[in-house]
């Protein structure tokens, strides 16, 4: 992996990210129930898979919790990376083993309802004062992919899920994490175009002509030229396979691949409307 010169203490890399909510990301060595990505074993995504189908209120068949699984774990992954590229110093050039993932079951609870969901923390295994150099575009592109192929590889094994499908997911998930995290410190038109700069390399997994965002516009219906609100989306290259749970009765998520750009969009702007309506 390519890296600049200057090197930083990796508590220098990790402090701005715990400035940001739902970052979870735990430094330091011997953290028990950890599992490092790369070290990640058959056993460990059928468990894994598991524990997604035991929080779902429906019956999701096993490429189902396959393709979840990769989401929820890209997701972990890439907000905790995101975090240190666009609020920090960038990220750490720490060895691929050294990036960890805990699964957790947890309560929840909103509008009066209640359930039970899956999540991972991020964890990265070494000495929170150890002097590290920061990757490059390159490098992180190169981190990310090295990161998720024991578990897409295991995966494919298990559910015969087809590995371009995953990843995809996992380039959603990096195109979701950067725009969030850009949203919440001010800087989303940097996050989308280090996002699209990580994510469109011909050759690498990670490339797809769908993955990347969309700037939807609200209009005032009496005054079609007069724009009420708009905000930026990321655009999804892959599935989550909700569409084939029972509960799903055969309907694609919102920003689903399989939607027409049409839907979609409509779809959005529908969300944009209920907000200004609800902030009336």
């Amino acid at each position: 992996m390519a890296e600049t010169a200057a090197t930083f203490p990796l508590e220098q890399f990790v402090q701005p990210v715990l400035g940001l909510d739902d970052m979870w990301l735990a430094v330091g060595t011997g953290i028990a129930g950890y599992v490092p990505l790369t070290e990640a074993t058959s056993q460990n995504a059928q468990a894994w898979m598991d524990a997604v189908g035991s929080c779902s209120t429906d019956t999701l068949d096993a490429k189902a919790r396959a393709a979840y699984l990769v989401g929820y774990v890209a997701w972990a992954f890439a907000h905790c990376i995101g975090g240190m590229r666009l609020n920090g110093l960038g990220v750490p050039s720490l060895n691929v083993s050294a990036f960890a993932v805990l699964h957790e079951r947890y309560g929840w609870e909103e509008d009066g309802l209640t359930g039970f969901s899956t999540r991972f923390r991020t964890c990265l295994l070494a000495p929170p004062n150890s002097h590290r150099t920061v990757l490059d575009t390159d490098g992180v592109r190169a981190l990310i992919v090295a990161a998720h192929t024991p578990l897409i590889e295991h995966l494919a094994a298990l559910t015969k899920l087809g590995r371009s499908a995953m990843w995809r997911l996992v380039a959603d998930s990096v195109a979701a994490a950067w725009l969030t995290i850009g949203k919440e410190i001010g800087r989303a038109a940097d996050a989308m175009d280090d996002a699209d700069a990580i994510l469109r390399f011909a050759g690498s997994p990670l490339s797809n002509k769908q993955t990347g965002f969309i700037e939807i516009t609200l209009k005032d219906d009496a005054d079609p030229g007069r724009v009420l609100n708009s905000a930026w989306f990321r655009a999804r290259g892959g599935c989550c396979r909700y569409y084939t749970s029972p509960e799903s009765e055969g309907n694609y998520c919102t920003t689903c691949v399989l939607r027409t750009p049409e839907s979609r969009d409509r779809r959005l702007v529908d969300y944009l409307r209920r907000i200004a309506t609800e902030a009336a």
